[in-house]
């Protein structure tokens, strides 16, 4: 049992550090990523966890881009890595309300989900 979810785990990094190399656009990225990883995640649980899914590549798929920490506007000042996912947050709280119940393992909607992903990234902007 450790070893499908550890599996699974690692086909969903490779998954979406492969996606992460592409240059399409934002809301096609997700739809690849999510309807990707839908089938995946479909196919390494079984019923009760399986409702989960949708939710989990939501959360996979939304990973946020890292911004470099800012160089310290003094030399004498210790530069500090803190990063805000204040907006990842938004959004992800944003599309598991509005958007997760649009897919469907028979019919995942992947361009509709993305289209109300986006939706919550000019929200939460």
């Amino acid at each position: 049992m450790e070893s499908k979810k550890m599996a699974m785990f690692m086909v969903i990094v490779t998954l979406v550090g492969s996606l992460l190399d592409k240059t399409n656009a934002q809301s096609s990225h997700f739809s690849v990523c999510y309807s990707d990883c839908l089938v995946v995640c479909k196919s390494h649980t079984t019923f009760p966890k399986s409702v989960l899914c949708p939710f989990t590549c939501l959360m996979t798929c939304l990973v946020p881009t890292l911004p470099s920490p800012s160089p310290s506007p003094s030399s004498d000042t210790v530069p500090t890595n803190k990063i805000d996912n204040t907006e990842y947050f938004c959004k992800l709280g944003c599309a598991t309300h509005h958007c997760v119940s649009l897919s469907f393992f028979q019919n995942p909607n992947a361009e509709n989900v993305a289209n109300c992903v986006d939706s919550c990234s000019y929200k939460c902007s």
